[in-house]
Formats: structure tokens, C-alpha cells, sequence
């Protein structure tokens, strides 16, 4: 199974459940105009299918930073319920680190909800590690 990115409308529309299994709160309607303005902003979005179905999706970027240097940061990243455990999320998270190292990153990122103990559980088989506390504030 490729790994592709998404870029024109009908590729991101196709990655709509994985991303509202992560993002309830967004609008379908709305999805293509959001990551067309994120990808704007150096949003990349890949996804994996099977069985003609978009299963697992990612989101990065690459930025740097005075702490950590240059960096890919996994903004969103989700593999519908039903075929969780079958290693989709796992072969992104290997093609970001190729991503990452052919880009001369230093280190690759991600924020993850306190709820979310199932993907905690993967981060740590992965080698992720806690390196903060991150805190926002609505303006």
C-alpha cells in the first residue's frame, strides 16, 4: 500500500473520516478549504488506502525552532477504528522519519490529547518520549 499525499480536492475529501475520527469538531464541508490554507502554510497530508477506502491519514510540517532546530511536526495524525492494529499507522510514522531525515530535521514532534492512551501506547513503542507540558489560551 502507497503512501500518497493528498493535494487536489477529491484526494483531500477522501481523507474526511480519519480526519473527523481525530477532529470531530470540524466541518466536511469546510475540509478542503482549511487544509488548502494550511498547505499554504507548509501542511503536507498523506494517506494510505485500502480496499479503495482512505484508512490512515497524516499531517506535518517542517519548521525550526531556537529549542529544538529544525523539526517535523506531525500536526494530525489517525487510522479509522476498524483497522487499527494492522500497522498503517506505523508505516506513516516510518515514511515521516524518512521525510524528516532527507530534510536534515533534528527531531520529529507531536502534541497528543491526555485521553488518548491508545496512541500514547504507540507513541512509546515508537520512541516518542513526554518532553513538556504544551498550554494554550483561546484569544
Amino acid at each position: 500500500m502507497e503512501i500518497k499525499t493528498a493535494i487536489n480536492d477529491a484526494e483531500i475529501l477522501a481523507c474526511w473520516e480519519p480526519i473527523f475520527a481525530l477532529r470531530p469538531m470540524l466541518q466536511k464541508e469546510n475540509l478542503v478549504h482549511s487544509v488548502k490554507n494550511q498547505q499554504s502554510e507548509g501542511y503536507h497530508l498523506l494517506y494510505i488506502e485500502n480496499k479503495g477506502q482512505v484508512v490512515s491519514i497524516a499531517g506535518y510540517r517542517i519548521f525550526s525552532m531556537l529549542y529544538l532546530g529544525k523539526q517535523l511536526y506531525i500536526d494530525d495524525l489517525s487510522t479509522l477504528q476498524s483497522v487499527r492494529g494492522q500497522g498503517f499507522a506505523s508505516r506513516i510514522l516510518n515514511h515521516l522519519y524518512e521525510i524528516a531525515r532527507k530534510n536534515n530535521c533534528e527531531t520529529v514532534q507531536l502534541d497528543s490529547g491526555p485521553t488518548r492512551q491508545v496512541a500514547h501506547k504507540l507513541y512509546f513503542n515508537e520512541g516518542f518520549t513526554i518532553t513538556s507540558h504544551h498550554f494554550g489560551k483561546p484569544l
